[in-house]
This record gives C-alpha cells, structure tokens and sequence, in this order.
C-alpha cells in the first residue's frame, strides 16, 4: 500500500446508469492492491440529500475496492466526530493514482450513529431493474452489496475506522 502527502490530487468519478457524470476532486490518502481512501471536504453544508446535518467543514472519506460490490464513506465533522457512514452499490471500480472511477448501481444505505441502518433509492432500483435498464450483472452485484451491508455492516464499519486510523494523518 503506498500512502500518499496530503494535497495529492486525485479525481473521484461517478457514472450514473442514465449516462451522466459526477466528478469530485478529492486528495488521494493511500492507494495500492485494488484499494482507494480519498479524501473530500464539504465546503458548504448540505449539498446533497442526506438523513442527518452535514456541517460545513466535513470531511468525507471514500474507500474504495476494485473486488467488491459496495464503496463506502465516513463522515467526520471538523471536530473529529463520527456523522454517519455511507455505502453504495457499485460496479466495475478502478483505481489509479489519478483517478477513482465506478459505475454507480442505485442503491445506497446509510449507517447512522447508534447503528440505524437505513437503506434509500431502492424504488428507484427496482424501477430501473423492471424496464431492464440494468443489467443481470448488475443485479446480482446489488444482491451481493445488500447481502453484505445488511448482514456485516458493523465489522464493515470497524474495517473502516481501522483504515481510517491506518491511513489518515493526525492532525498536528
């Protein structure tokens, strides 16, 4: 694994299955056998829909691996308090020291302090599902991304913190 100095750009790459594109620019903390952990500051809160406050000044944290079927976020105020954690189901991940790219499968959960799991989009899933517009691979790998959330994601979690505590400087 080669850890990488704070500041080393790298560009975090969504492709939604209508085609479009997000593209964050994020610092990239660690990268190496079919592993990311990158790093986004939230400058304004909000932003995006999410179930609990995002200040300002949050750091989110993307981890990302090329064999399975999820990534996965932890939010962390400015203060170093834990906000909650994100996973999506994803496809087709590769990782470069420039870029971290996927193929976003719809379906997120998230992990809200006191372990409250809850899990969003899937209407939209199973809409996209019924009209074909996924394919049985795609499925299937959100089967295995729901299998794995629902059944594991306190040790998933723990993996996390761990990575987290491995991977992101102390602050001086």
């Amino acid at each position: 694994m080669r850890v990488f100095p704070p500041g080393t750009p790298v560009v975090e790459r969504k492709r939604k299955p209508d085609g479009a594109v997000a593209s964050f620019k994020c610092d990239l903390l660690a990268a190496g056998d079919g592993f990311a952990l990158v790093l986004f500051t939230l400058a304004q809160a909000g932003g995006f829909h999410m179930p609990v406050p995002i200040p300002s000044g949050t750091r989110s944290y993307g981890f990302f691996w090329e064999d399975r079927p999820y990534n996965a976020y932890r939010l962390v105020s400015s203060t170093g308090a834990i906000l909650a954690h994100r996973f999506d189901a994803v496809a087709d991940v590769q990782i470069t020291i420039k870029e971290v790219s996927f193929r976003d499968l719809v379906l997120d959960w998230w992990v809200l302090p006191g372990d409250i799991l809850l899990e969003e989009d899937r209407d939209e899933f199973d809409s996209l599902a019924s009209a074909g517009s996924l394919s049985n691979r795609d499925i299937e790998l959100v089967s295995q991304a729901t299998d794995a959330i629902h059944n594991s994601f306190p040790a998933i979690v723990d993996e996390l913190a761990a990575l987290h505590a491995r991977y992101v400087p102390l602050p001086h």
